[in-house]
This record gives C-alpha cells, sequence and structure tokens, in this order.
C-alpha cells in the first residue's frame, strides 16, 4: 500500500506540472481541474477531486515550478562562441 501511495503522489505532482504548462501554453484549457484515481479492476473510485483556480497547493506548485525552471534556466552554460559570461536576471 506505501509503494502505491508514492506512485499516486509523485503521478499526481507529474500531472499538476504537465496541466499547469497546458493551462499557460493553450488558452482554451483552464481550471477546475477534475482528478479522479482508482486502483486496476476497481468497479469504484477511490479518489475524486477538483482543483480550482486559487487551490493553495496548486499555486504552490505552480510557483515552485516556475521558480525551478528560471533557475535551471539561469544554471545552464552559454554556448562556446558566446561572448557573455553567464546570464543574469536580466534575461529571465
Amino acid at each position: 500500500l506505501a509503494g502505491f501511495c508514492a506512485n499516486i503522489v509523485a503521478g499526481f505532482v507529474a500531472d499538476i506540472d504537465t496541466m499547469d504548462s497546458t493551462i499557460r501554453s493553450n488558452l482554451t484549457v483552464g481550471p477546475p481541474v477534475d482528478l479522479l484515481v482508482y486502483r486496476r479492476d476497481a468497479l469504484e473510485a477511490e479518489t475524486r477531486l477538483r482543483i480550482e483556480e486559487d487551490d493553495p497547493y496548486f499555486l504552490m506548485i505552480r510557483s515552485q515550478w516556475s521558480e525551478s525552471l528560471r533557475d535551471a534556466y539561469l544554471a545552464l552554460p552559454d554556448p562556446p562562441w558566446s561572448k557573455r559570461k553567464g546570464r543574469s536576471k536580466a534575461d529571465r
């Protein structure tokens, strides 16, 4: 059961990140996001959840994911042919 829960949580966080990227890139997609979890061969849903635009967990994941992507971008080295010496906050 513990492995099942860990996989569901990791999958949920990954799916939230993916949905957030889709929401940001496609104006026809947006909250609410509905989540349904059921076990293989189950006839009933184990979890049902609706994530609204103002959901605190969703907003926290969105913020931390965006910040992590910016940090990763800023940490990338410039190409060998570039005369710049690293990226700055202005590149954000």
